[in-house]
């Protein structure tokens, strides 16, 4: 169970950051501006929850974004609020589109029933073994 989920993983993965290759971003990356764009501003701590991702791993996504250009980060007290910059907001439109892409190929590629059965059987397999 664990190697066919892991390739199914990698396999996916692989996929969607095929679309992202030329602006030298993986999807986590755009999928955490995606997020910015929908909340205007967050603090590292909520990406880290919304993406459910460790702190450090967001540490690291909001550094190479802001080395990009893309975003930015400011301090509001001992808090380290992000936001989208205006290139970010510029670019968002093209990523979003790639983004999107991804997702209908992918639909085209495996089906549309079995991506959407596929995915809420993993949300309800993360559920019960966070439950254990």
């Amino acid at each position: 169970m664990h190697s066919a989920a892991n390739l199914f993983s990698r396999e996916i993965t692989r996929h969607f950051d095929s679309y992202f290759e030329e602006y030298d971003l993986a999807t986590s990356y755009v999928e955490l501006l995606l997020i910015l764009y929908d909340q205007d501003e967050l603090s590292q701590n909520d990406l880290a929850e919304e993406m459910k991702l460790a702190p450090s791993t967001i540490t690291r996504f909001v550094n190479k974004l802001v080395k990009k250009g893309l975003i930015q980060k400011k301090k509001v007290g001992r808090t380290a609020v992000i936001t989208l910059s205006k290139k970010g907001e510029d670019e968002l439109p093209t990523l979003k589109r790639a983004f999107d892409n991804a997702v209908s190929d992918l639909e085209a590629i495996l089906g549309n029933k079995f991506v959407h059965t596929t995915k809420g059987l993993l949300i309800h397999g993360t559920a019960l073994l966070k439950q254990k």
